[in-house]
């Protein structure tokens, strides 16, 4: 391999290292832009909305969670149809359990 060869070899290796980083610099800029992890929290709930499709009659399963759990209130306990994320977070903060714990808490019963 000659000394020309060498540099333009060298050259490349620089050149593609630089577009990388780049690359992966504009990539990181718009997965982490506010409007981005907004977009990505959105979505977040929706999913949990679509997946707590509560099975039954909600006032049965709330009557069980009262007795399993005295100190929930009815306020706590307050589920509307598509936002079911604010009832996960209420469940999470008073029971102290995982938002899969009581994800899966609520399916169980």
């Amino acid at each position: 391999m000659t000394c020309e060869t060498r540099k333009k070899a060298t050259g490349k290796v620089l050149l593609t290292s630089l577009a990388g980083a780049g690359v992966g610099a504009v990539v990181g800029i718009l997965l982490y832009s506010k409007r981005s992890t907004e977009r990505r929290r959105q979505f977040r709930d929706f999913r949990t909305d679509q997946r707590l499709r509560l099975q039954g009659d909600w006032k049965l399963l709330k009557d069980k969670l009262q007795q399993a759990y005295t100190h929930l209130t009815d306020e706590d306990l307050t589920y509307v149809e598509g936002r079911g994320h604010e009832l996960m977070e209420r469940l999470k903060t008073k029971l102290g359990k995982s938002k899969r714990k009581v994800f899966k808490l609520l399916k169980t019963l």
